[in-house]
């Protein structure tokens, strides 16, 4: 089973939903690739959502990864923004050798953040690594955080997209669990034993370069860069195609 194709799993970002990563989950499934990418736990319009954690979204990857990995499928991950806390997680006893190791076959082969919190300190906050205090684009109410009207504002600098693209998107961006940007990280990315690809946004204004490599670095990442802002896969099909391009990259290793 070794011989197929990994699957590619893809974990969205805060505020986000897998149908703002087309241009990356369709060229890979059109390439062959069995590609997942679940709503997370932690995202949503309702009350549901209250409390949940990167453990929840953890949890619910795994339901769907599972099955593939119990047929002796490898996997690559790629976790995009606050996704890559998860990305980390989701590795703990789920790698090739630590399945080989409990007599189970397949596995997770390989991690993949794109702009994405790698944080490497145990016992670190997503909310921390920002400062400790929300930015402007989003506020608490009740149990979420909400984006405000500065969030898709061509001020807030962070969608560099077309002008018609970022009205559809301010009508499908959902809420945030507060819990999941202020819950301590008890696996990280320091921790991950699989090989490990940053693709450092160089332009990225909400999640800085420098602050990206020092991540990087520090968890012992290959580091790729590519010139694009926070959400290379919306600014453009050529953004999009250059990490789609990293990503068959990685699964051919």
């Amino acid at each position: 089973m070794a011989s197929q194709k990994p699957v590619i799993v893809i974990i969205h970002g805060a505020f986000f939903s897998p149908m703002h990563y087309r241009r990356l989950i369709d060229p890979l499934r059109a390439q062959g690739y069995v590609v997942i990418s679940p709503p997370m736990t932690t995202t949503g319009l309702d009350d549901t959502v209250g409390g949940k954690t990167y453990v929840d979204d953890v949890n619910r990857i795994l339901e769907y990864l599972t099955p593939y990995l119990d047929e002796g499928r490898e996997a690559v991950v790629l976790g995009h923004s606050q996704g890559g806390i998860a990305a980390s997680a989701l590795t703990e006893n789920q790698t090739v050798e630590d399945r080989k190791a409990k007599g189970l076959k397949g596995g997770i082969k390989a991690v993949i953040y794109l702009t994405a919190l790698a944080i490497p300190t145990k016992g670190a906050t997503l909310m921390g690594i920002l400062g400790g205090t929300p930015p402007p684009i989003y506020k608490a109410e009740g149990p979420f955080y909400v984006l405000t009207e500065l969030a898709l504002s061509p001020q807030a600098g962070d969608l560099r997209i077309p002008e018609e693209d970022r009205i559809g998107l301010s009508k499908s961006l959902v809420h945030q669990s507060k819990a999941s940007l202020e819950a301590p990280v008890q696996y990280t990315a320091v921790d991950v034993t699989v090989p490990k690809t940053y693709i450092v946004c160089s332009e990225d204004p909400s999640l800085p370069a420098a602050l990206q490599e020092t991540m990087a670095e520090t968890a012992g990442c290959k580091i790729v860069k590519i010139a694009a802002g926070h959400f290379p896969f919306l600014e453009s099909v050529e953004k999009a195609k250059e990490v789609v391009d990293i990503i068959v990259e990685v699964a051919g290793q």
